[in-house]
Protein backbone atom coordinates (compact mmCIF):
# COMPACT_ATOMS: atom_id res chain seq x y z
CA UNK A 1 0.00 0.00 0.00
CA UNK A 2 1.55 3.71 -0.50
CA UNK A 3 0.33 6.68 1.71
CA UNK A 4 -0.50 9.69 0.55
CA UNK A 5 2.91 11.11 0.36
CA UNK A 6 3.61 7.95 -2.07
CA UNK A 7 5.98 6.20 0.77
CA UNK A 8 5.07 2.34 1.28
CA UNK A 9 3.21 1.97 4.99
CA UNK A 10 3.24 -1.75 4.88
CA UNK A 11 5.26 -4.32 5.05
CA UNK A 12 5.77 -6.49 1.70
CA UNK A 13 4.93 -10.17 2.15
CA UNK A 14 7.65 -12.33 2.39
CA UNK A 15 8.19 -14.58 -1.36
CA UNK A 16 8.39 -18.26 -1.70
CA UNK A 17 11.86 -17.97 -3.80
CA UNK A 18 14.66 -15.94 -5.00
CA UNK A 19 17.21 -16.48 -7.66
CA UNK A 20 20.45 -16.80 -7.09
CA UNK A 21 19.66 -18.14 -3.54
CA UNK A 22 22.83 -18.05 -2.81
CA UNK A 23 22.75 -16.12 0.29
CA UNK A 24 24.93 -17.59 3.34
CA UNK A 25 23.73 -15.86 6.74
CA UNK A 26 24.72 -12.62 6.82
CA UNK A 27 26.44 -10.35 9.31
CA UNK A 28 25.39 -6.10 9.58
CA UNK A 29 27.92 -3.64 10.07
CA UNK A 30 28.52 -3.02 13.66
CA UNK A 31 27.23 0.26 13.92
CA UNK A 32 23.97 1.73 12.31
CA UNK A 33 23.70 2.86 9.00
CA UNK A 34 23.68 6.61 8.61
CA UNK A 35 20.62 8.12 5.75
CA UNK A 36 21.22 10.68 3.49
CA UNK A 37 18.81 12.75 1.00
CA UNK A 38 18.12 10.96 -2.24
CA UNK A 39 20.75 12.52 -4.65
CA UNK A 40 19.11 12.75 -7.98
CA UNK A 41 21.66 14.43 -10.47
CA UNK A 42 21.92 12.40 -13.37
CA UNK A 43 25.76 11.18 -13.93
CA UNK A 44 27.69 11.67 -17.08
CA UNK A 45 26.24 9.34 -20.22
CA UNK A 46 29.65 7.48 -20.29
CA UNK A 47 29.19 6.36 -16.81
CA UNK A 48 28.76 2.62 -15.59
CA UNK A 49 25.44 0.09 -15.36
CA UNK A 50 25.34 -2.83 -13.51
CA UNK A 51 21.63 -7.34 -10.51
CA UNK A 52 17.77 -13.26 -9.02
CA UNK A 53 13.94 -14.05 -9.50
CA UNK A 54 10.64 -16.45 -8.22
CA UNK A 55 9.54 -19.33 -9.70
CA UNK A 56 7.11 -21.64 -11.29
CA UNK A 57 5.83 -23.62 -14.45
CA UNK A 58 7.44 -22.02 -17.46
CA UNK A 59 4.93 -20.90 -20.26
CA UNK A 60 3.83 -23.44 -22.53
CA UNK A 61 5.83 -23.22 -25.69
CA UNK A 62 7.59 -25.74 -27.30
CA UNK A 63 11.45 -26.61 -26.38
CA UNK A 64 14.03 -24.98 -27.70
CA UNK A 65 15.14 -25.91 -31.25
CA UNK A 66 18.33 -27.41 -31.62
CA UNK A 67 19.81 -24.57 -34.26
CA UNK A 68 22.39 -21.47 -32.59
CA UNK A 69 20.49 -18.30 -31.32
CA UNK A 70 19.50 -17.60 -35.01
CA UNK A 71 16.75 -20.62 -35.13
CA UNK A 72 12.95 -19.28 -35.21
CA UNK A 73 11.92 -19.84 -31.35
CA UNK A 74 8.82 -18.41 -29.51
CA UNK A 75 9.91 -15.62 -27.00
CA UNK A 76 7.87 -14.52 -23.97
CA UNK A 77 5.79 -10.90 -25.57
CA UNK A 78 3.36 -9.04 -23.75
CA UNK A 79 1.10 -6.60 -25.59
CA UNK A 80 0.77 -3.97 -22.52
CA UNK A 81 1.84 -0.58 -24.46
CA UNK A 82 4.82 1.64 -23.81
CA UNK A 83 4.45 4.85 -21.35
CA UNK A 84 5.75 7.74 -22.93
CA UNK A 85 4.50 9.96 -20.03
CA UNK A 86 6.11 12.11 -17.49
CA UNK A 87 8.03 10.37 -14.78
CA UNK A 88 7.63 11.60 -11.10
CA UNK A 89 11.58 10.72 -10.13
CA UNK A 90 10.59 11.84 -6.36
CA UNK A 91 7.70 9.34 -5.87
CA UNK A 92 9.63 7.14 -7.38
CA UNK A 93 12.72 7.37 -5.10
CA UNK A 94 10.05 8.25 -1.82
CA UNK A 95 8.48 4.53 -2.75
CA UNK A 96 12.13 2.73 -3.09
CA UNK A 97 13.64 4.67 0.01
CA UNK A 98 11.05 4.24 1.98
CA UNK A 99 11.07 -0.09 2.12
CA UNK A 100 14.88 0.30 1.94
CA UNK A 101 17.07 2.86 3.87
CA UNK A 102 14.51 3.61 6.00
CA UNK A 103 14.55 0.32 7.41
CA UNK A 104 18.20 -0.03 8.26
CA UNK A 105 20.26 -0.54 4.90
CA UNK A 106 23.28 1.24 4.49
CA UNK A 107 22.74 2.55 0.48
CA UNK A 108 20.27 2.11 -2.56
CA UNK A 109 20.91 3.16 -6.06
CA UNK A 110 18.61 3.33 -8.60
CA UNK A 111 18.47 3.91 -12.59
CA UNK A 112 15.42 4.25 -14.89
CA UNK A 113 15.83 4.15 -18.66
CA UNK A 114 13.35 4.27 -21.77
CA UNK A 115 14.34 3.40 -24.99
CA UNK A 116 17.64 3.54 -24.35
CA UNK A 117 17.31 7.46 -22.40
CA UNK A 118 17.94 7.86 -18.84
CA UNK A 119 15.08 8.68 -17.35
CA UNK A 120 16.02 9.07 -13.38
CA UNK A 121 19.22 8.08 -11.38
CA UNK A 122 19.32 8.81 -7.40
CA UNK A 123 21.39 7.53 -4.63
CA UNK A 124 20.30 6.49 -0.94
CA UNK A 125 22.29 6.09 2.64
CA UNK A 126 25.51 6.22 3.22
CA UNK A 127 28.32 4.45 0.26
CA UNK A 128 30.61 4.28 3.33
CA UNK A 129 29.54 4.43 6.96
CA UNK A 130 32.40 4.18 8.43
CA UNK A 131 33.97 6.69 6.48
CA UNK A 132 30.69 8.87 6.19
CA UNK A 133 31.37 8.91 2.44
CA UNK A 134 27.48 9.25 1.12
CA UNK A 135 26.14 7.05 -1.81
CA UNK A 136 26.17 8.98 -5.16
CA UNK A 137 24.33 7.96 -8.06
CA UNK A 138 28.34 6.78 -9.44
CA UNK A 139 28.25 4.24 -6.34
CA UNK A 140 29.04 0.55 -7.57
CA UNK A 141 27.09 -1.70 -5.85
CA UNK A 142 27.44 -5.67 -6.10
CA UNK A 143 25.26 -6.88 -8.43
CA UNK A 144 25.40 -10.58 -7.42
CA UNK A 145 23.42 -12.87 -10.03
CA UNK A 146 23.10 -10.46 -12.72
CA UNK A 147 26.22 -10.94 -13.24
CA UNK A 148 25.10 -14.02 -15.19
CA UNK A 149 23.28 -11.28 -17.74
CA UNK A 150 26.84 -9.84 -18.61
CA UNK A 151 28.03 -13.51 -19.18
CA UNK A 152 25.13 -14.84 -21.20
CA UNK A 153 25.19 -11.99 -23.77
CA UNK A 154 29.08 -12.16 -24.38
CA UNK A 155 28.37 -16.34 -24.95
CA UNK A 156 25.26 -15.30 -27.40
CA UNK A 157 28.09 -12.44 -29.48
CA UNK A 158 30.38 -15.74 -30.02
CA UNK A 159 27.43 -17.88 -30.61
CA UNK A 160 26.66 -15.29 -33.48
CA UNK A 161 30.13 -15.29 -34.86
CA UNK A 162 30.43 -19.25 -35.19
CA UNK A 163 32.49 -19.10 -32.49
CA UNK A 164 30.68 -21.19 -30.33
CA UNK A 165 27.83 -23.40 -30.89
CA UNK A 166 25.06 -23.29 -28.67
CA UNK A 167 23.66 -27.04 -28.64
CA UNK A 168 27.09 -29.07 -28.91
CA UNK A 169 28.68 -30.51 -25.70
CA UNK A 170 30.68 -27.52 -23.57
CA UNK A 171 33.38 -30.15 -22.99
CA UNK A 172 34.31 -30.27 -26.85
CA UNK A 173 34.39 -26.99 -27.00
CA UNK A 174 36.78 -26.17 -24.48
CA UNK A 175 38.89 -29.12 -25.71
CA UNK A 176 38.15 -31.31 -22.86
CA UNK A 177 37.34 -34.91 -23.87
CA UNK A 178 37.12 -36.72 -20.69
CA UNK A 179 36.97 -38.91 -19.03
CA UNK A 180 34.95 -37.36 -16.68
CA UNK A 181 33.59 -38.60 -13.31
CA UNK A 182 30.29 -38.80 -14.62
CA UNK A 183 30.20 -39.92 -18.54
CA UNK A 184 27.01 -37.39 -18.90
CA UNK A 185 29.37 -34.04 -18.18
CA UNK A 186 30.46 -35.08 -21.61
CA UNK A 187 26.87 -34.38 -23.75
CA UNK A 188 25.84 -31.01 -21.53
CA UNK A 189 25.46 -28.37 -23.65
CA UNK A 190 26.17 -24.73 -23.92
CA UNK A 191 22.54 -24.00 -23.71
CA UNK A 192 21.79 -25.91 -20.71
CA UNK A 193 24.66 -24.45 -19.00
CA UNK A 194 22.85 -21.09 -20.11
CA UNK A 195 19.37 -22.04 -18.57
CA UNK A 196 20.70 -24.36 -15.35
CA UNK A 197 19.27 -27.53 -17.40
CA UNK A 198 22.70 -29.37 -17.40
CA UNK A 199 22.61 -31.24 -14.22
CA UNK A 200 25.13 -29.63 -12.14
CA UNK A 201 24.49 -29.23 -8.24
CA UNK A 202 24.08 -25.85 -6.66
CA UNK A 203 27.43 -26.81 -4.63
CA UNK A 204 27.00 -24.31 -1.60
CA UNK A 205 29.33 -25.12 0.17
CA UNK A 206 32.42 -24.60 -2.86
CA UNK A 207 30.70 -20.73 -3.16
CA UNK A 208 29.69 -19.74 0.33
CA UNK A 209 31.57 -22.06 3.08
CA UNK A 210 35.22 -21.20 1.29
CA UNK A 211 35.24 -24.40 -0.30
CA UNK A 212 37.89 -23.29 -3.10
CA UNK A 213 39.42 -20.07 -3.83
CA UNK A 214 38.38 -18.44 -7.29
CA UNK A 215 35.88 -19.29 -9.97
CA UNK A 216 37.94 -21.28 -12.29
CA UNK A 217 38.85 -24.13 -9.35
CA UNK A 218 35.23 -23.82 -9.05
CA UNK A 219 34.29 -24.59 -12.64
CA UNK A 220 37.41 -27.00 -12.85
CA UNK A 221 35.89 -28.70 -9.80
CA UNK A 222 32.56 -29.67 -11.50
CA UNK A 223 34.45 -31.62 -14.22
CA UNK A 224 34.47 -34.16 -11.38
CA UNK A 225 31.05 -33.94 -9.91
CA UNK A 226 28.22 -36.39 -10.52
CA UNK A 227 24.76 -34.77 -12.29
CA UNK A 228 22.14 -34.45 -10.06
CA UNK A 229 19.83 -35.71 -13.30
CA UNK A 230 20.31 -36.24 -16.84
CA UNK A 231 21.05 -33.00 -18.78
CA UNK A 232 18.08 -30.94 -20.11
CA UNK A 233 15.06 -33.00 -18.09
CA UNK A 234 15.22 -30.64 -15.03
CA UNK A 235 16.20 -27.43 -13.89
CA UNK A 236 18.77 -26.80 -10.79
CA UNK A 237 19.79 -23.17 -10.84
CA UNK A 238 23.64 -23.29 -10.05
CA UNK A 239 26.29 -20.99 -10.04
CA UNK A 240 28.65 -23.63 -11.31
CA UNK A 241 26.98 -23.06 -15.29
CA UNK A 242 28.30 -20.22 -15.34
CA UNK A 243 31.34 -20.26 -13.96
CA UNK A 244 31.92 -23.27 -16.98
CA UNK A 245 30.73 -20.42 -19.15
CA UNK A 246 33.69 -18.42 -18.16
CA UNK A 247 36.02 -21.13 -18.43
CA UNK A 248 34.20 -21.29 -22.20
CA UNK A 249 34.83 -17.79 -22.78
CA UNK A 250 38.40 -17.38 -21.94
CA UNK A 251 39.41 -20.35 -24.11
CA UNK A 252 37.38 -18.86 -27.08
CA UNK A 253 38.29 -15.71 -27.05
CA UNK A 254 41.74 -15.77 -25.64
CA UNK A 255 41.37 -12.79 -23.59
CA UNK A 256 41.06 -13.02 -19.36
CA UNK A 257 37.13 -13.07 -18.42
CA UNK A 258 36.95 -9.95 -17.43
CA UNK A 259 38.72 -8.11 -20.29
CA UNK A 260 36.09 -10.16 -22.54
CA UNK A 261 33.09 -8.50 -20.61
CA UNK A 262 34.64 -5.17 -20.76
CA UNK A 263 35.12 -5.16 -24.58
CA UNK A 264 32.56 -7.13 -25.98
CA UNK A 265 29.36 -6.36 -23.56
CA UNK A 266 30.42 -3.13 -21.70
CA UNK A 267 32.57 -0.38 -23.60
CA UNK A 268 30.09 -0.55 -26.50
CA UNK A 269 27.54 0.98 -24.24
CA UNK A 270 29.34 3.25 -22.47
CA UNK A 271 28.69 1.42 -19.35
CA UNK A 272 31.65 0.23 -16.84
CA UNK A 273 32.14 -2.57 -14.26
CA UNK A 274 34.53 -4.56 -12.36
CA UNK A 275 34.89 -8.45 -10.87
CA UNK A 276 35.24 -7.02 -7.09
CA UNK A 277 36.77 -9.61 -3.62
CA UNK A 278 34.70 -10.47 -0.74
CA UNK A 279 36.80 -7.76 0.71
CA UNK A 280 38.99 -4.34 -0.04
CA UNK A 281 36.73 -2.50 -2.04
CA UNK A 282 37.79 0.11 -4.14
CA UNK A 283 37.12 3.69 -3.67
CA UNK A 284 33.88 4.48 -5.26
CA UNK A 285 32.78 0.75 -4.51
CA UNK A 286 29.76 0.35 -2.17
CA UNK A 287 30.32 -1.22 1.25
CA UNK A 288 28.66 -4.53 1.96
CA UNK A 289 28.44 -6.04 5.12
CA UNK A 290 30.45 -9.26 5.14
CA UNK A 291 31.52 -11.79 7.72
CA UNK A 292 34.86 -12.82 8.32
CA UNK A 293 36.34 -15.62 6.38
CA UNK A 294 34.02 -15.69 3.29
CA UNK A 295 34.97 -15.24 -0.02
CA UNK A 296 31.86 -15.94 -2.35
CA UNK A 297 32.95 -13.24 -4.32
CA UNK A 298 36.77 -14.40 -5.85
CA UNK A 299 34.64 -18.14 -5.88
CA UNK A 300 31.56 -16.23 -8.00
CA UNK A 301 32.86 -14.77 -10.71
CA UNK A 302 31.26 -14.83 -13.77
CA UNK A 303 28.18 -16.13 -11.75
CA UNK A 304 28.18 -13.40 -9.41
CA UNK A 305 31.31 -11.74 -8.96
CA UNK A 306 31.08 -7.99 -10.22
CA UNK A 307 30.20 -4.56 -9.18
CA UNK A 308 28.79 -1.45 -11.12
CA UNK A 309 26.61 1.38 -10.99
CA UNK A 310 22.58 1.11 -11.36
CA UNK A 311 22.72 2.67 -14.41
CA UNK A 312 25.36 0.80 -15.90
CA UNK A 313 23.01 -2.30 -15.25
CA UNK A 314 20.50 -0.91 -17.03
CA UNK A 315 22.41 0.10 -19.72
CA UNK A 316 23.34 -3.57 -20.31
CA UNK A 317 19.44 -4.41 -20.05
CA UNK A 318 18.06 -1.97 -22.38
CA UNK A 319 20.43 -2.57 -25.03
CA UNK A 320 19.31 -6.38 -25.07
CA UNK A 321 15.51 -4.71 -25.03
CA UNK A 322 16.63 -2.41 -27.97
CA UNK A 323 18.31 -5.03 -30.07
CA UNK A 324 14.83 -7.16 -29.94
CA UNK A 325 12.32 -3.71 -30.59
CA UNK A 326 14.92 -1.71 -32.72
CA UNK A 327 17.33 -4.24 -34.32
CA UNK A 328 18.83 -1.48 -36.14
CA UNK A 329 20.02 0.33 -32.39
CA UNK A 330 21.12 -3.25 -31.54
CA UNK A 331 25.17 -2.45 -30.19
CA UNK A 332 25.98 -6.00 -28.06
CA UNK A 333 23.98 -8.46 -29.89
CA UNK A 334 21.33 -9.53 -32.75
CA UNK A 335 17.29 -9.84 -32.22
CA UNK A 336 17.46 -13.16 -32.93
CA UNK A 337 20.14 -13.94 -30.14
CA UNK A 338 17.47 -11.66 -27.73
CA UNK A 339 14.70 -13.77 -29.04
CA UNK A 340 16.27 -16.96 -28.00
CA UNK A 341 17.65 -15.83 -24.63
CA UNK A 342 14.15 -15.12 -24.08
CA UNK A 343 12.34 -18.78 -24.58
CA UNK A 344 11.44 -20.17 -21.43
CA UNK A 345 13.19 -23.75 -20.74
CA UNK A 346 11.11 -26.69 -21.35
CA UNK A 347 10.90 -28.01 -17.97
CA UNK A 348 9.11 -26.79 -14.56
CA UNK A 349 11.45 -24.16 -12.47
CA UNK A 350 9.87 -25.12 -9.70
CA UNK A 351 7.51 -27.95 -8.32
CA UNK A 352 4.82 -27.28 -7.45
CA UNK A 353 4.75 -24.07 -9.31
CA UNK A 354 4.84 -20.59 -7.55
CA UNK A 355 1.91 -18.10 -7.79
CA UNK A 356 4.27 -15.67 -9.70
CA UNK A 357 5.04 -17.41 -12.82
CA UNK A 358 8.14 -17.41 -13.15
CA UNK A 359 10.77 -18.70 -15.77
CA UNK A 360 14.54 -19.22 -16.88
CA UNK A 361 15.68 -18.55 -20.62
CA UNK A 362 19.41 -17.99 -21.14
CA UNK A 363 21.06 -16.13 -18.81
CA UNK A 364 17.47 -14.33 -18.05
CA UNK A 365 15.02 -14.27 -15.91
CA UNK A 366 11.52 -14.10 -17.01
CA UNK A 367 8.44 -12.87 -15.21
CA UNK A 368 5.07 -13.55 -15.64
CA UNK A 369 3.88 -10.42 -15.82
CA UNK A 370 6.16 -10.30 -18.83
CA UNK A 371 8.82 -8.31 -18.06
CA UNK A 372 12.63 -10.05 -17.89
CA UNK A 373 16.04 -9.09 -16.77
CA UNK A 374 17.62 -10.61 -13.52
CA UNK A 375 17.56 -10.64 -10.03
CA UNK A 376 20.97 -10.87 -7.01
CA UNK A 377 21.43 -12.41 -3.80
CA UNK A 378 24.47 -13.10 -1.39
CA UNK A 379 24.90 -11.30 1.96
CA UNK A 380 24.21 -8.20 2.51
CA UNK A 381 22.95 -7.76 -1.09
CA UNK A 382 20.01 -7.43 -3.51
CA UNK A 383 19.97 -6.75 -6.97
CA UNK A 384 17.31 -6.62 -9.99
CA UNK A 385 17.56 -5.44 -13.46
CA UNK A 386 13.85 -5.27 -15.18
CA UNK A 387 12.63 -4.56 -18.56
CA UNK A 388 8.77 -4.03 -18.02
CA UNK A 389 6.32 -4.17 -20.45
CA UNK A 390 6.07 -0.04 -20.14
CA UNK A 391 8.90 -0.14 -21.60
CA UNK A 392 10.99 1.18 -18.67
CA UNK A 393 14.42 -0.77 -17.68
CA UNK A 394 14.40 -0.31 -13.83
CA UNK A 395 17.98 -1.26 -11.94
CA UNK A 396 18.04 -1.06 -8.44
CA UNK A 397 20.52 -2.45 -6.36
CA UNK A 398 21.01 -2.48 -2.61
CA UNK A 399 23.40 -2.57 0.55
CA UNK A 400 22.00 -4.36 3.05
CA UNK A 401 19.23 -7.11 4.10
CA UNK A 402 15.58 -4.71 2.98
CA UNK A 403 13.46 -6.31 2.19
CA UNK A 404 14.18 -10.18 2.55
CA UNK A 405 14.72 -11.35 -0.88
CA UNK A 406 14.57 -9.52 -4.38
CA UNK A 407 11.29 -11.45 -5.36
CA UNK A 408 9.89 -8.35 -2.36
CA UNK A 409 12.35 -6.19 -4.32
CA UNK A 410 10.58 -6.64 -7.72
CA UNK A 411 6.85 -5.57 -5.84
CA UNK A 412 8.74 -2.34 -4.62
CA UNK A 413 9.97 -1.60 -8.08
CA UNK A 414 6.29 -2.23 -9.50
CA UNK A 415 4.74 0.05 -6.06
CA UNK A 416 7.43 3.09 -7.34
CA UNK A 417 6.64 2.90 -10.75
CA UNK A 418 3.02 2.87 -9.74
CA UNK A 419 3.99 6.68 -7.95
CA UNK A 420 6.18 8.00 -10.37
CA UNK A 421 3.54 7.00 -13.20
CA UNK A 422 0.57 8.76 -11.31
CA UNK A 423 -1.05 12.19 -12.63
Amino acid sequence: MIGAAGVVVVALASATSSFGGTAAPAAGPTTAPLVTEATITEPPATEPPATEPPATEPPATEPPATEPSTSSTTSTTTTTPAYNGPFDGKAFDAVVASATVAHGDISVGVAVMRDGEVLHTAAFGMENPFESTPATTHTRFRIASVSKMLTATAIMQLVEAGSIELDQPFAGQLGLDGPFADPRVGVVTVRQLMSHTSGFTASRGIFFGHGLDTWQQAANNALEQVLQFDPGTAFQYSNTNYCLLGLLLESITGQPFETAIRERVLEPIGAKAHLAPTFDTQAGDALHASAAGRNYMEVLGPAGGWVATPLDVAKVASALRLAEIAPADGTVVAKASVDAMRVPVPVPVEDPPPVNGWSYGLGLILFGDGSWGHTGTIESTHAVVVNRPDGLTVSVLVSGKVPDNTDDLVSVIDLAVVAAMAP
